[in-house]
């Protein structure tokens, strides 16, 4: 089972060159994976209801081209799958017939009352039904976020109000609008990314008022984190557009 979402890109999620915020993209894949779930019957509400969340791990992405104002969106996303307490999830997004951004992911089935990752029941990854096709390679499972580096560019972001999500803590999404502050804050021709591979550490909560986002130069491309002191809550890699 697929699920279509449609979106006309407005111009309060455009950044100054017209084209769509990270953050936006990443709501938008969100919103696809939250309409399947709804979908069958295994809605965000719902599962809250019955103690239960699916939590974000991992997401890697490319981004062919930024979609621009008032382009017409499709995303397609569907289930690939589960493996014991790990679940996976595609995407693609399409202006027209053209793909502009593939994306990968992978999920935990989060116990609310034991407060621990348990393994996914059966009757809820066969809700969703298996789709063999893959968006992109999937490395999502071999590729893990390596955190400790000092960090060439660092820049402090507030948590706002705006950022937390029914759960009490900062929406997955969120963290893709400080990524993108980061990186246009590190280079001064910025336009956008190329790739992202982010894996979230540890819940970002309530209490917490700002945070760091730091940047280092890797092999290919760099690497960056969101952190506080000792805590780091995601990390990954990008790759700037040329």
């Amino acid at each position: 089972m697929k699920i279509t979402l449609h979106k006309q890109v407005k111009y309060f999620e455009v950044d100054t060159h017209f084209k769509l915020k990270l953050g936006h993209l990443f709501k938008l894949l969100q919103e696809a994976a939250i309409e399947h779930s709804q979908k069958v019957g295994l809605g965000s509400k719902t599962l809250v209801d019955k103690g239960s969340v699916w939590i974000l791990n991992r997401m890697q992405a490319e981004i062919l081209r930024a979609p621009e104002y008032l382009e017409d969106l499709t995303v397609v996303t569907w289930h690939k799958g589960s493996k014991g307490y790990r679940a996976y999830r595609d995407f693609i997004v399409y202006v027209g017939n053209e793909k502009v951004a593939l994306a990968s992911s992978r999920w935990l089935y989060f116990d609310m009352q034991r407060k621990r990752i348990v393994r996914i029941p059966e009757e809820t990854s066969a809700a969703y039904t298996t789709e063999s096709e893959a968006a992109m390679d999937n490395q999502i499972d071999s590729w893990r976020a390596e955190p400790d580096f000092a960090p060439m560019v660092v820049k402090p972001i507030s948590i706002r109000t705006s950022d937390y999500d029914p759960l009490g803590h900062v929406n997955n999404a969120v963290y893709f609008d400080y990524v993108e502050t980061l990186a246009a804050y590190a280079f001064e021709a910025f336009t956008g990314l190329a790739h992202l591979k982010i894996e979230f550490k540890k819940e970002l909560g309530q209490g917490v008022e700002t945070v760091q986002a730091g940047l280092a130069e890797a092999q290919t491309g760099y690497v960056f984190k969101i952190f506080n002191r000792d805590t780091v809550y995601a990390a990954g890699a990008l790759s700037l557009c040329s």
